[in-house]
């Protein structure tokens, strides 16, 4: 993303922290110091939030915050799904939240009244793999009754969405629930472990990278559809979330966010080879793996961006389905305003 972009999407936050900025680098310039502060950032497992593993391995944030005055500690701790984040930051356990934006728009939807919260922005849009194990399955229509689907939530992951809308495309106006009854909530580990046991109920896991990329290399393993197939081209997956009141209370820890974030993103465009290394290293992944992150980070399919990406169709499918009781007019609804000069959909 072009510097002078985020720049305009910086200075457009000077209604929000104008003041308290001011404050930081006043105290910057004469010698004083700025009140320390905890930022503590819950994320799901997968090289989808590599921007986020990028900025913990390089303290991007804490960098970015200290240039504005602002002594910051980050603590970063990886939940199994998106009802585990959203209530960390319900509870105040968190500040940030990452995962799909499934859990993001439902989040929204219920705090429209309270705590409001919104997305700061994306992360990433990545083709996610529906993978079965059946070869007689090749489409939606092939699944018998006691073919079980692993993914991470029921009904509520951005997976489960997926799929509900694939079913709807394939079963006819009003069938999106056809398959959720054979949906079943596994870790992706669990999963692709599961889908490769010869006595498993598992038929098909609709998952993630890495892990939707190693299953595909064993043997007997072949792909149903894609995401992308199913809404129409990139489409954001994972972003990142807050209550407003962390916008609003801690505006130099928000600002210093998006600036570390851009960083992070940069880099990635950069520095293929130098990002992987930073996601095995915070996430203790096997160097063996190396080889098949990378492929994934160079995968034009994978992308990593701040912009939100086909959000609206998203949005639309779940309003119309009653998974949201408010319908989103736009993005901009549920995203701060941050990076609204970003462009989106």
């Amino acid at each position: 993303m072009p510097g002078d972009v985020l720049g305009r999407a910086i200075r457009s936050l000077r209604s929000v922290v104008g003041a308290a900025t001011a404050v930081t680098l006043v105290l910057a310039a004469t010698g004083g110091s700025a009140s320390a502060e905890t930022a503590k950032v819950v994320l799901q497992f997968g090289i989808s939030y590599l921007p986020l593993s990028v900025m913990q391995a390089e303290n991007l944030w804490e960098k970015r915050a200290k240039e504005l005055g602002l002594d910051l500690k980050v603590e970063w701790q990886n939940l199994g799904n998106g009802g585990a984040l959203n209530d960390a930051i319900l509870t105040g356990s968190a500040d940030l939240a990452a995962g799909g934006l499934a859990p993001m728009m439902k989040l929204w939807d219920r705090t429209r009244g309270n705590v409001k919260v919104r997305g700061i922005a994306a992360l990433n849009s990545s083709s996610l793999l529906l993978v079965t194990n059946r070869p007689d399955i090749k489409s939606l229509k092939d699944f018998k009754p006691d073919d079980k689907i692993a993914l991470s939530v029921p009904k509520v992951s951005y997976q489960a969405v997926v799929l509900q809308m694939a079913a709807e495309e394939q079963f006819g106006k009003g069938q999106f629930e056809k398959l959720d009854a054979q949906t079943v909530s596994m870790k992706h580990s669990d999963a692709v472990a599961a889908l490769l046991s010869p006595r498993s109920s598992i038929a098909a896991y609709f998952g993630s990278s890495p892990y939707q990329e190693a299953v595909m290399k064993r043997p007997g393993i072949q792909k149903v559809l894609t995401s992308f197939d199913v809404l129409g081209g990139p489409t954001t997956f994972s972003a990142v979330w807050s209550a407003t009141s962390f916008v609003e209370k801690r505006p130099v820890a928000y600002k210093a966010f998006l600036l570390a974030l851009d960083d992070a993103v940069k880099r990635i465009a950069n520095d293929r080879p130098g990002v992987v290394d930073d996601y095995i290293k915070v996430t203790n992944t096997e160097e063996s793996e190396r080889e098949s992150l990378l492929a994934i980070v160079n995968d034009p399919q994978n992308v990593y961006t701040l912009v939100p990406q086909n959000t609206e169709k998203f949005s639309e499918f779940l309003a119309r389905t009653g998974f949201l009781d408010n319908k989103p007019v736009s993005w901009k609804d549920y995203f701060f305003p941050g990076i609204y000069p970003l462009g989106g959909n």
